[in-house]
């Protein structure tokens, strides 16, 4: 039995919770990638994507979108289908940017919990006692400068979806006392002596591996497999490249309500390039990254050249063999030349004559390889 979702389950399902298509992009992006690496010549990059089906999740700065794209994105939101509606503890692993709280968001929101509250927390900014606090509340004079009760974490998710981010940086002296409340669903606040009951359901997330932390004694393995239960981990984007091009849209229509400039759109070399990038801050750095050229640009029409330099160094990086196989002396030297220019040029912060000197070449030679190479230096 295949675990890829069906389109006609996503439409019926994706609509019942506040779905909307987006029928608009620019489509083969990933097509012309694995064809410049093979080494093939192929048309001009998208103009037109495939529907791509977006769930509006709330969320803070409207952002809180879950878009459905690629095959790994429709078996996700299968997978949150199927656990939404239990109370099992969810533990969420990925790389930072790739968004974890968004699909935290999404279980909530399918789940019988959708009209409690979702308390986010980031586990990774507190210790001790200021931990403590945040997450068990506090009574009148529990301390110095407790002139108030203060409701926590525990409380104020009450029977919704408490979401633990950086779960993997709960200080291990706290850790045994959050176990404690995750076992016997129940706390108390500080200096308080009333019992009070925990119904919310655990979705925690890292981006660290929680087994090698056990075995180091940095993470408790009991705290470990009471979070476990029902492991999920989400890709980076490099490794779903269609999610690309319907994202970069989507930001993009964000963006462009937002800085009053509703004319502006991607050429089609601009999303080719942004999906030949390797995105090593995911999905949250091609946000930042669209907002800042919707920003700047000063045109209708955001081209390649609005990109930030290590990104069109890449893009010419796979250009530079496309006529030749990946497997000869000179597309390697070729790809090596370019990789040392994007290195050096780093180095250089700005200034050819550095560039050159860090290289060991002339600035006649440098002119010439970057010539070659088509690579601007701007």
């Amino acid at each position: 039995m295949s675990n890829t979702i069906k389109d006609e389950e996503i439409d019926q399902k994706a609509r019942k919770y506040g779905a909307t298509d987006v029928r608009k992009t620019m489509q083969q992006a990933q097509a012309q990638r694995a064809g410049r690496k093979k080494g093939k010549k192929l048309p001009n990059a998208p103009e037109v994507l495939t529907c791509a089906e977006r769930i509006d999740l709330g969320g803070e700065d409207g952002a809180g979108v879950f878009i459905i794209q690629s095959g790994i994105m429709r078996d996700l939101y299968r997978l949150a289908t199927q656990v939404a509606g239990a109370d099992a503890t969810i533990l969420v692993y990925g790389e930072s940017g790739t968004g974890k709280e968004l699909f935290a968001r999404l279980v909530h929101q399918l789940s019988g919990r959708r009209s409690k509250p979702f308390v986010p927390v980031n586990c990774g900014v507190l210790k001790g006692e200021l931990f403590a606090d945040k997450f068990f509340g506090h009574e009148a004079g529990a301390f110095t400068g407790a002139q108030r009760q203060r409701k926590g974490s525990f409380e104020m998710a009450a029977d919704g979806t408490l979401f633990l981010d950086e779960v993997g940086e709960i200080p291990p002296p706290n850790q045994v006392d959050f176990l404690r409340v995750l076992e016997e669903k129940t706390f108390r606040r500080l200096g308080g002596e009333k019992t009070l009951p925990f119904g919310a359901r655990i979705v925690a997330a890292t981006n660290r591996t929680l087994r090698q932390m056990v075995a180091s004694a940095e993470f408790r393995a009991d705290l470990y497999y009471r979070l476990n239960v029902v492991p999920v981990t989400l890709p980076p984007l490099r490794e779903r490249l269609e999610d690309i091009p319907p994202l970069a849209e989507y930001f993009l229509s964000m963006y462009r309500h937002r800085y009053h400039k509703p004319d502006i759109y991607f050429a089609p070399e601009t999303v080719t390039a942004l999906c030949e990038y390797s995105w090593p801050g995911n999905v949250r750095e091609l946000r930042n990254l669209t907002e800042r050229m919707v920003l700047l640009c000063t045109d209708t029409c955001i081209e390649p050249v609005h990109l930030p330099l290590e990104m069109r160094l890449a893009s010419a990086a796979l250009l530079v063999d496309q006529n030749v196989s990946s497997l000869t002396l000179e597309a390697a030297v070729r790809q090596a030349e370019v990789a040392a220019i994007v290195r050096a040029w780093g180095e250089a912060k700005g200034s050819k004559a550095r560039l050159a000197e860090i290289l060991a070449v002339s600035p006649r030679t440098l002119r010439y390889k970057l010539a070659e190479y088509e690579l601007k230096l701007v």
